[in-house]
């Protein structure tokens, strides 16, 4: 076998139009604050709101604000909606790994599902 290492490609979400796209800058602002920070690598595992603002200590407002930003962003997945009868949604991690690269341009890593991803600005 070689040494082959996989070239990430670029994101498919970067062609999409409005909040729900990659954007490189939108994605290292959340990194940066300590507070998503936290939410984004506590949610390895399945988590509510409640669970994440539980844990970390933080008012459940700043919890779910927190992690609707992390999942417009693309960080964090749904798992299920909130159901009527009161069951809440819960959270994970989509990416298995994100890196911030801040040479020109700047540029966002991450493995997702075991495949590399991409995007620059």
């Amino acid at each position: 076998m070689g040494d082959t290492v996989d070239q990430p490609s670029r994101c498919p979400r970067i062609d999409r139009d409005g909040e729900l796209g990659c954007d490189p800058y939108r994605i290292m602002d959340l990194l940066s604050d300590d507070d998503a920070r936290a939410v984004f690598l506590y949610v390895e595992e399945p988590a509510t709101v409640s669970d994440i603002s539980e844990a970390l200590d933080l008012p459940q407002s700043t919890a779910y604000r927190k992690v609707e930003e992390l999942h417009e962003a693309g960080l964090l997945s749904q798992l299920n909606e909130r159901s009527r009868t009161g069951t809440p949604g819960h959270y994970v991690r989509a990416m298995d790994h994100v890196s911030v690269t801040y040479d020109e341009p700047l540029r966002i890593e991450c493995t997702c599902n075991g495949r590399l991803l991409y995007c620059e600005p």
